[in-house]
């Protein structure tokens, strides 16, 4: 830090879901190292909940959302959005993890010294910032290749892709409190998405769920509030009373929580999904349209094929559910005493 910029390191990461958040986390840890604080303001979408999912994480100092906006004035509002922030927060640096050049147009008219990005050949995002840039070629990558090719660009040091998210203890007691009594091993099943074509049908988790009675004592079901009209009817059909329980009332950090305690975790392509990879839970992904690669070692996938998640049948999720349970032993983690 220099007296001259004395203002902190601004990171916008503008993807939306949770999911990519988990994605960013290592190049936020290394842009974080590079500071003398050990810090960086982190400028998201609202959508991405980053204050909540990120409350405990020491390098993000504090979380600012930019707001998405639409119709023909977008581009300016979003101009105008970024130079505000950039005015109240009067950063020294902004890194920008996206080839757009609306953040890096307001961040040079708000007169950020030092101002970094993608590139990937695009003009109107260039022409704002100091390389080295990602090459146009790189466009069609997905943004975990193109993160990793940034960060050696940039020199940041990065040790493995692994999340490694942090739980907040107070989550992780208050999920404790509720559910303790729940006889072990847990499973947790991802219900909720953010589309229909990220959607397992909710009677194929039920029967999932069924054939996998005889390792998993208790089934938590995790979607988000939205999710309880469509799921509560086939949960209540259930044979086994009690044993299914409907979690779509958890906040966020207690989620993450709830799936930290668990044995394993098996649910459609969304945010949960990387969150079980990111806390370090066996994680098994029913994909959709666009599958995500298997980028953290929790995390495998079934793949039903470009936008048909429905081509995933009942007994390809429990064999490898049972496969996976097997070879890591997950039966054999006292998870909840640590």
């Amino acid at each position: 830090m220099t007296a001259q910029h004395p203002g902190p390191v601004l990171v916008y990461a503008p993807d939306r879901g949770i999911g990519d958040l988990m994605w960013h986390l290592p190049t936020f840890r290394a842009i974080a190292a590079t500071t003398p604080e050990g810090q960086v303001v982190l400028v998201a979408r609202p959508s991405s909940r980053a204050a909540e999912v990120l409350a405990v994480e020491p390098t993000i100092a504090s979380v600012i959302y930019a707001r998405h906006f639409t119709g023909s004035l977008k581009g300016v509002k979003e101009v105008l959005d970024f130079w505000r922030i950039c005015r109240e927060v009067k950063p020294r640096a902004v890194w920008i993890l996206e080839k757009i050049g609306r953040p890096a147009q307001a961040a040079w008219l708000a007169g950020v010294p030092e101002r970094r990005g993608f590139g990937l050949g695009h003009k109107s995002q260039e022409q704002w910032l100091q390389g080295p840039f990602l090459p146009k070629a790189m466009r069609p990558d997905h943004r975990l290749t193109k993160l990793a090719a940034f960060e050696a660009l940039h020199g940041l040091k990065v040790d493995s892709r692994e999340p490694g998210l942090l739980l907040d203890p107070k989550a992780v007691a208050a999920v404790k409190a509720r559910f303790d009594d729940r006889p072990g091993p847990w499973l947790v099943l991802g219900v909720g998405a953010s589309e229909p074509a990220r959607t397992w049908p909710a009677e194929r988790f039920a029967a999932a769920s069924q054939a996998l009675a005889d390792l998993f004592p208790t089934v938590f079901w995790l979607g988000g509030p939205g999710d309880v009209a469509r799921i509560k009817p086939t949960l209540d059909a259930q044979p086994m009373a009690g044993r299914d329980v409907l979690t779509c009332d958890l906040p966020l950090d207690q989620a993450a929580a709830l799936i930290a305690l668990s044995a394993g975790f098996l649910g459609n392509d969304s945010g949960p999904l990387n969150v079980a990879a990111s806390v370090g839970r066996p994680a098994i992904g029913l994909m959709g349209t666009s599958p995500v690669p298997a980028y953290s070692r929790w995390f495998s996938r079934l793949d039903g094929g470009e936008g048909r998640i429905a081509d995933i049948s009942v007994d390809q999720a429990v064999s490898a559910v049972r496969t996976r349970f097997t070879q890591e032993e997950w039966a054999n983690r006292d998870i909840r005493a640590a």
